[in-house]
């Protein structure tokens, strides 16, 4: 296994159980509660900025192992990367064209979203940019290996 793909598999073993556990805190307060509760939002901060450092520690720990005098990535590493770049930017337009749509039609009579959602809105950016990266990335290896063993 190449060691992005390692880094990726590694990055969604974090990134994942943060979003559940996201998901999880607004599916059951409610997402208008995170104004008038100041423990779900220490919560909701604690359980982003956590997993946000876990993710970076994961990579500055991924990168100071790696022995200097080897190559980390080969051009079909540095290729699988690219491409992973577009689903990124594709996943997070669409993410933030998602909820600029549906916050319209939810709070059009009130002529206001309410504060939280912008809150929201640039964690879940965060997110879908880290997922679909990592997503990219492996769907990328996998196709790779499958042209390698068709051909």
């Amino acid at each position: 296994m190449a060691p992005l793909q390692k880094r990726t598999l590694l990055g969604l073993m974090i990134t994942i159980p943060m979003s559940v556990a996201l998901v999880a805190i607004f599916m059951i307060e409610g997402a208008t509660k995170f104004n008038d509760d100041l423990g779900m939002r220490l919560l909701v901060y604690g359980v982003f900025i956590g997993g946000m450092l876990m993710y970076m520690l994961l990579l500055l720990i991924l990168r100071r192992r790696r022995n200097k005098t080897q190559a980390f990535y080969d051009e079909r590493d540095l290729s699988i990367a690219r491409r992973a770049g577009r689903v990124q930017l594709l996943a997070v337009l669409v993410s933030l064209g998602v909820w600029s749509i549906a916050l319209n039609e939810v709070y059009w009579e009130e002529g206001q979203i309410p504060i939280v959602f912008p809150y929201l809105i640039f964690m879940s950016s965060l997110i879908v940019s880290i997922l679909a990266q990592s997503v990219g990335i492996l769907v990328g290896y996998w196709r790779e290996n499958a042209n390698d063993r068709c051909c």
